[in-house]
């Protein structure tokens, strides 16, 4: 019943070592692990139809709501934001000019992520793919605004989706083995599993780096070299 729990503190540890290593990138970490935070309150949205993990006291079916997604956002929000300058050693650079650019569109940003994700809820019977499509436009408008962020933007992605992709792995073969297929919605998804995991988790992972590894440089001004 602690295989979500598991998941997430491996997640979390992985976190700690990025914390450790790189303690020019505090700020960067904490930053980006806070704002993805909130989205663990999401979770209702996404338990029964998309997954049904076992939750601490049982919360998720009670209210749907559960501690993990709290700990999980806020671990792998600080993981995509610096996992492209930790292992390709890059560091950050203040731009001024850059920092306003963002402060001109941040506001049209959201408002056109807030959009799209509404009308895309209406299309989709699982959430996931609004996750998925949101999370790719929301980078993708990033790179249009930004054009030094484009290789940190795929790269990072790219990235975070191998490591988030072993965790899972490591997780549902060694430590709790079956795990994906016992709660994974599969009669809602594709049906695509590579190595045991459904295509959709994978897509969510490198989607959601693929946004959150510029976001931090792009709301605060910074380039990285």
């Amino acid at each position: 019943m602690y295989e979500y729990l598991i998941f997430t503190v491996v997640l979390f540890c992985v976190w700690l070592l990025l914390y450790y290593l790189r303690k020019d990138l505090h700020r960067h970490i904490l930053f980006s692990s806070f704002i993805a935070l909130p989205l663990g309150l999401t979770e209702p949205f996404f338990f029964s139809s998309y997954w049904s993990p076992s939750s601490l006291f049982n919360l998720a079916e009670q209210t749907g709501f559960d501690l993990e997604s709290l700990l999980f956002c806020f671990s792998v929000g600080g993981i995509a934001a610096v996992i492209y300058e930790a292992l390709l050693q890059k560091h950050l650079l203040k731009a001024r000019e850059k920092r306003d650019i963002a402060h001109r569109h941040v506001i049209f940003l959201v408002i056109f992520l807030i959009i799209f994700f509404v009308l895309f809820s209406f299309l989709f019977k699982a959430i996931i793919y609004t996750a998925i499509a949101s999370m790719a436009l929301g980078g993708l408008m990033i790179m249009l605004l930004r054009k030094d962020l484009i290789k940190e933007t795929f790269i990072g992605g790219f990235l975070f989706l191998l490591l988030y992709f072993f965790v899972l792995f490591f997780v549902n073969t060694f430590i709790f083995p079956g795990w994906v297929s016992s709660t994974w919605n599969v009669d809602n998804l594709l049906g695509i599993l590579i190595l045991g995991s459904p295509i959709e988790e994978l897509l969510w992972a490198f989607t959601f780096g693929f946004l959150w590894a510029p976001l931090y440089e792009y709301l605060l001004g910074y380039t990285v070299h």
